[in-house]
């Protein structure tokens, strides 16, 4: 699927690259580390703040 992004997420996205360098493999395309990116923060954010809240509902 395609998602697209204001130029502020984008813009964040890509600062938060680098301080991921070593969950993120080293592919040559910028669009992966994107979509790579997304993954983790997407996973990091289910293990913490969505079970938080579960658990506290």
């Amino acid at each position: 699927k395609r998602v697209l992004f204001d130029e502020k997420t984008l813009k964040m996205i890509e600062m938060m690259i680098p301080a991921y360098k070593d969950e993120i493999s080293n592919v040559a395309k910028e669009n992966e580390k994107i979509n790579q990116m997304i993954k983790l923060a997407i996973e990091k954010m289910f293990k913490n703040d969505f079970l938080n809240k579960i658990n506290n509902f």
